[in-house]
């Protein structure tokens, strides 16, 4: 999940993440201000509408509805609001709790939208499947999230002057311009290469070093007759 939420950034920020920090902080706030805006402007487009749930909850609730229309419901406890549905003509059977927001399938709790199942134990109770959306994805939940308005950054000369502490950078964590960057992960089992000995030369057998690099290496003219003239 951290690996998908770092390419997404990456992926916003793919011509902006090689600025330096003040361009960078620019070129996501003015980003930033223009996703507020354009969501602000559809979400009043859907409330003018009459839409009440969010584009994608419409489209989910929309499709789970339309397949619930072949789940037969079994009423297990209507006191408790548990139920039993029936998937036909396959026949799996799946278990739902209304009260506690949960369904066999795993779609419901983890959504927060009603599933087919759900749909399924509305319609045959007649209940009102819309107390069981989460709010989150209600219009105006939405558009209080994208109410803020973002103000113009100026001029950097009329900003206040900074007041508070001043970072210095640790000159033992710069990154080297020669060479590989030092390791500093945990290694496991896995980093077999990192976990062996250290290099032995198979000419010496000593440490450190390589054959190619070996000290006891003969010459090229070693061993050998004078070159052919």
């Amino acid at each position: 999940m951290t690996t998908n939420l770092v390419e997404c950034i990456n992926g916003v920020l793919k011509g902006a993440r090689n600025l330096p920090i003040t361009s960078l902080v620019k070129a996501t706030f003015y980003r930033l201000n223009e996703l507020f805006t354009r969501k602000r402007a559809e979400a009043e487009v859907r409330r003018n509408a009459g839409h009440v749930f969010s584009e994608y909850a419409s489209n989910k609730l929309q499709s789970n509805q339309q397949a619930a229309g072949n789940i037969q419901v079994n009423l297990f406890d209507r006191q408790n609001e548990i139920f039993e549905v029936r998937e036909m003509p396959i026949g799996i059977e799946y278990a739902v709790n209304l009260r506690q927001r949960y369904c066999d399938c795993g779609e419901f709790q983890t959504n927060r939208i009603p599933c087919r199942h759900v749909f399924a134990c509305c319609a045959n109770q007649r209940l009102d499947w819309q107390q069981y959306v989460h709010e989150v994805y209600r219009m105006d939940e939405i558009r209080k999230v994208y109410r803020a308005r973002f103000k113009p950054l100026g001029n950097p000369a009329t900003w206040p002057v900074y007041q508070g502490p001043r970072h210095i950078p640790n000159p033992h964590l710069k990154r080297v311009s020669k060479g590989c960057p030092k390791i500093t992960s945990f290694l496991n089992e896995m980093d077999m290469r990192d976990m062996r000995g250290p290099r032995r030369c198979r000419l010496c057998g000593g440490e450190g070093h390589s054959r190619s690099r070996c000290p006891n290496r003969a010459g090229p003219s070693a061993g050998g007759s004078a070159p052919m003239s």
